[in-house]
């Protein structure tokens, strides 16, 4: 069964790239279910969140055939990110897409949350991809460097970019590189925003 799904932060009834986020879950129900979502079911979802008051964490999913939108409180955010490096390699068979490998990026969350980390860093042939449920963008000076894909295409990414004040590449990082004091690095997602990663844990050190 292929779940597809998106999620965002609704603060009083704002929301930061809405309409990105639906066109990246409907792009994505399109390459994995072969249909996209009904208009009526976007409006819904659009309505839902400008109703909203106060802070909430929606998630809107593609199931068997039905589109379901769940209106969940926002829970807790961070301010900084520390990030555990598990052993083995991103194994996702559908990464550029969101829901599919979902349970296994939670259950790698839960394993870098029982070691006093924040997330976990899914990555390939030595180089960082990406985190199990955050964008992790790098800065070396004034460059922005943005790691290969395949990864998820990123909403918050999209939208910090824009403001990023110098250059941007896509260039691919190691994980020795990621933990050099010299390189900066922030791990972006709608719930947290963009926050900066202040500690890198090894699975070396479980």
């Amino acid at each position: 069964m292929t779940v597809v799904m998106d999620s965002w932060l609704v603060r009083d009834g704002q929301v930061a790239g809405l309409n990105l986020h639906l066109e990246r879950f409907a792009a994505s129900c399109q390459a994995l279910l072969g249909t996209a979502p009904p208009e009526s079911f976007l409006r819904e979802v659009r309505e839902a969140c400008a109703r909203a008051r106060g802070e909430w964490f929606p998630k809107v999913e593609a199931v068997n055939g039905q589109w379901g939108l769940s209106m969940r409180p926002a829970p807790p955010r961070r301010a900084t990110t520390v990030l555990w490096i598990p052993e083995h390699a991103d194994e996702r068979a559908h990464p550029e897409h969101k829901g599919p490998d979902m349970a296994g990026l939670l259950d790698l969350r839960s394993r870098a949350r029982a070691r006093g980390a924040d997330d976990a860093v899914l990555h390939r042939d030595g180089a960082v991809v990406e985190a199990a449920t955050a964008t992790l963008l790098f800065a070396r000076g004034k460059t922005l460097i943005r790691p290969p894909g395949p990864r998820l295409p990123s909403v918050t990414e999209r939208l910090w970019v824009r403001n990023w004040p110098g250059p941007v590449r896509t260039e691919a990082v190691t994980l020795a590189e990621a933990q050099d004091p010299g390189l900066r690095c922030w791990a972006l997602s709608s719930l947290h925003g963009a926050t900066e990663v202040v500690d890198w844990l090894s699975a070396a050190g479980d």
